[in-house]
């Protein structure tokens, strides 16, 4: 990746955002490249280019967005582990920030909702687990927001259908 000015990438913790600099500047008696990133809400992270090279990827491509779609369209059984094992896990999926990883915490979030308020309680998810299905939505439909273009909230809206109905 090249991380020139203009570039738009991908900061796992961040979401999608755009290089607007790159400049030399002396951190800790060390010249330093680094690349300032603009996200939105007018959020700024500066990192040192090695950093940036570890840390920054592109958006997802078209190949990207078919297996995004298929996880999300999959059925996969609900782990039955204890939340605070599925909390772990879903919070590696988060910081590694993969699209697909991302696309399997929002279908698992979407599923373990739809089968707790259909249940005899109508239970809805705890707010530890809808905080991370929260997120994690949000980071996937920003980046497909991006790739597809158009309104946020036709993203949004293209992975709810991926996801099938709601009853």
């Amino acid at each position: 990746m090249r991380l020139a000015v203009g570039d738009v990438v991908v900061y796992a913790s961040h979401g999608v955002g755009r290089i607007v600099a790159r400049e030399k500047r002396v951190i800790d008696a060390v010249d330093e490249e680094i690349v300032v990133l603009a996200f939105a809400g007018g959020l700024t992270v500066t990192l040192p280019l090695e950093r940036a090279s570890s840390l920054l990827r592109p958006p997802v491509d078209e190949a990207d967005l078919i297996r995004v779609q298929q996880t999300l369209r999959g059925d996969e059984t609900l782990s039955s582990d204890v939340w605070l094992k599925r909390r772990k896990v879903m919070q590696a999926k988060l910081k590694g920030g993969d699209p697909v990883e991302l696309a399997e915490v929002v279908r698992d979030g979407a599923h373990r909702g739809r089968a707790k308020a259909a249940g005899p309680s109508k239970s809805q998810l705890s707010p530890g687990e809808r905080d991370l299905y929260v997120r994690a939505r949000r980071l996937l439909s920003e980046e497909i927001h991006v790739v597809r273009g158009g309104e946020e909230a036709e993203a949004d809206a293209w992975i709810e259908a991926q996801l099938g109905p709601t009853s």
